[in-house]
């Protein structure tokens, strides 16, 4: 069920889990506790849809590298980010778990075999497609002659939800589900630990009115988002020193987001056939994009840093297309566009002789036409090296409405490794393109001399990882390979905060499957809860 603190007290039964944050992360944690049984508490901070002062309380301070997405890319309400985001899932490879040198000097504590089955079940939790490569039958469909090769690259797939926002996905669940509470407008604030020391006897949540309350639960799940799992952290242990994790320097640290760049413009060879192998794909109501991802091995020489590319087609139609796309979207879900009809309109007149190809690539081809008229781009996602001085910390002298210290976050890259592994993916993409006869590419003429001032151009893409890190022991990270907060026995920590480093892809499907595996921990962790009292 749902509880708006607004309007209505929070639950006095205990729970035996009490997940902080009602996100992408939180909610699939969520359903798959409530699903085995367990009784699951859900703290949000905002409400049911978007509002002014839920968002005023990501405000934050940027005292490094500028960053887009700590203001943009948050968003406090049921579901979080999902709300926000189109649903593209990527996972991530196998080298990305491992040491490599000049990127991590040790590997994670898991490996990709161990987090593979996960990826699996959250597949098929979420009802997301089979991925599409040159095994599957609908290749040949889809690519004509066959799978596209490209010497020295991997072309996959990425797979897109059809339902992304997981408020409207697990809707009917945490509506009805007797097992499964979810807090509106709890916004917490503190961690109060048992006289033990180890163990969070319950977690300080603020009403919209300012009062304040405590909320218990067997164990405690912080799934409120890199920034805010760090901040909280930080809180408490300035609160009370002797918190197991006041002391540890990886609190906050590692801070971690993908660079995106345009590495290059692009001049297709073939037009058609480049057309037809990089444009999106729609099949069977799911929609795919190509991207391309350097093979490394012993025969290449490899880059360290992960990089992917995908192709950006600019066109005069664009923006047209665009807002008949949020319209269906609008319509599809049953709700009034909000575009009046003199825009729908303008928009159906501003596409043009587009109408005719678009159809027919679709129909035909399955592909998302976009004409290209005004020119085609290698965009690069590339990951960046681990730093433990690109941190969050707490700024000292400005708090929230509800009196906790505001985040600070200082994003450092090392520059030169970044530019020198994207410098060398659009060389290599453009050697393999115009081996297959697709197409050439024009590199940037800075990154071309692997010049730092590259990077003034790329941004960041919103993916935001580390601060709360896996680690081998407690000098090495914030939580253990089954998720647990160092020295505590019943705290965890879900979501891209634990990410050590960050591979090239969107985060959300690695940390979903980390999310699956820590709810089936959870299920064979069953500690006593007795009431205490807090020292925190």
């Amino acid at each position: 069920m749902i509880v708006d603190l607004n309007h209505a007290p929070p639950p006095d039964t205990a729970h035996e889990v009490v997940i902080v944050g009602g996100g992408t992360v939180a909610l699939l944690l969520a359903v798959l506790l409530e699903r085995q049984g367990q009784r699951v508490l859900v703290l949000e901070s905002g409400g049911g849809g978007f509002e002014t002062p839920s968002q005023a309380l990501n405000d934050a301070t940027v005292i490094g590298r500028a960053h887009n997405g700590i203001a943009v890319a948050r968003g406090r309400a049921l579901g979080g980010t999902s709300n926000l985001w189109g649903g593209q899932l990527t996972g991530f490879v196998p080298s990305d778990f491992e040491a490599r040198a000049g990127v991590s000097d040790a590997p994670w504590p898991i490996t990709y075999d161990e987090l593979l089955p996960w990826y699996e079940a959250v597949a098929r939790e979420l009802r997301l497609a089979d991925a599409l490569d040159e095994h599957t039958p609908q290749a040949k469909k889809l690519f004509g002659d066959g799978f596209p090769d490209i010497p020295g690259f991997t072309l996959f797939l990425t797979r897109w939800l059809k339902e992304p926002a997981l408020a409207r996905f697990f809707g009917e669940r945490l509506r009805q589900s007797p097992r499964l509470t979810v807090l509106l407008h709890a916004h917490a604030t503190g961690l109060d630990l048992a006289a033990d020391g180890e163990r969070i006897a319950a977690v300080r949540v603020a009403r919209p009115d300012g009062s304040a309350t405590t909320v218990h639960g067997d164990r405690i799940v912080l799934a409120n988002g890199t920034i805010e799992i760090a901040r909280l952290l930080l809180a408490c242990a300035a609160q009370q020193p002797q918190a197991p994790w006041a002391g540890n320097p990886w609190v906050g640290a590692g801070f971690q987001d993908h660079l995106e760049l345009r590495g290059g413009r692009v001049h297709p060879l073939d037009k058609p056939r480049f057309l037809r192998t990089f444009q999106n794909i729609v099949l069977g109501g799911h929609k795919y994009q190509p991207k391309l991802r350097l093979n490394t091995g012993a025969t290449s020489p490899d880059p360290s840093l992960n990089v992917t590319g995908y192709f950006a087609f600019e066109s005069s139609v664009a923006e047209h297309l665009q807002h008949l796309k949020v319209m269906a979207r609008s319509l599809m879900r049953g709700a009034v566009p909000r575009q009046g009809l003199g825009d729908v309109l303008r928009h159906v007149r501003g596409m043009g002789s587009a109408w005719v190809p678009m159809v027919v690539q679709y129909l035909r081809h399955h592909r998302i036409h976009n004409p290209a008229d005004r020119g085609v781009w290698l965009v690069m996602h590339a990951e960046q090296v681990p730093r433990d001085d690109s941190r969050i910390t707490l700024d000292p002298q400005r708090r929230d409405r509800f009196g906790m210290p505001l985040a600070a976050l200082d994003w450092r890259i090392g520059g030169q490794a970044e530019v020198r592994a994207m410098a060398a993916f659009v060389r290599r993409a453009s050697d393999g393109l115009q081996a297959a006869g697709l197409a050439r590419v024009e590199i940037d003429p800075l990154l071309d001399g692997e010049d730092p001032r590259a990077l003034d151009q790329a941004t960041d893409t919103y993916h935001q990882c580390g601060g709360a890190r896996m680690g081998h022991h407690p000098r090495d990270g914030v939580v253990d390979s089954e998720l647990r907060v160092f020295g505590t026995s019943n705290l965890y920590v879900a979501g891209a905060a634990v990410f050590r480093t960050s591979s090239y892809a969107n985060p959300t499907f690695t940390a979903l499957a980390l999310t699956a595996r820590l709810a089936e921990r959870l299920r064979t962790s069953t500690p006593s809860w007795t009431p205490t009292e807090p020292i925190c």
